[in-house]
């Protein structure tokens, strides 16, 4: 699935414009040799790990983010398409369930804080709410089914 996701991205980010933020030395090496930036996670939670890699992306110039989860089977160029494409200071891909977050734009860097895990997408809403930001949600097949539980992998 990272591989399908890395695929995916870079027909839409020139590579040296995406960052892989993992403990996996075999997916940081399949990153670094596609041209994307690899960096090895500190910590082991997403949360600091999306903040690890986005301070990359800010060092290097970045004015908006954008985060993915690589557990996206079904995912298409169109779908990041439609999240550049949607005019508001957050846009939040939620899950299939409308409960959860599997890619998070923020127009600005750091405008609210990565709150991934149960919940997510409340607690993105909630966040931007508390910054005084516009926040769209988008529901789109290629976003929204990821693979969670084994119940997940057996459907896909």
């Amino acid at each position: 699935m990272f591989r399908h996701v890395f695929q995916i991205t870079r027909q839409v980010y020139e590579a040296d414009r995406i960052i892989i933020v993992s403990r996996s030395e075999t997916l940081l090496e399949e990153a670094r040799a596609g041209g994307a930036i690899g960096h090895v996670e500190s910590g082991d939670e997403l949360n600091a790990a999306l903040t690890e890699g986005c301070r990359i992306a800010v060092d290097r110039g970045a004015t908006a983010l954008l985060t993915l989860s690589s557990d996206l089977p079904f995912l298409q160029a169109d779908d990041i398409r439609a999240m550049l494409g949607t005019v508001s200071d957050v846009v939040i891909a939620t899950d299939r369930f409308r409960t959860g977050t599997n890619a998070l734009l923020m127009r600005r860097p750091f405008a609210i804080p990565f709150r991934y895990g149960v919940d997510s997408l409340a607690a993105h809403l909630g966040e931007a709410t508390k910054a005084g930001l516009e926040a769209t949600v988008i529901e789109r097949p290629g976003l929204a089914r990821d693979i969670d539980t084994p119940e997940d992998l057996i459907e896909l």
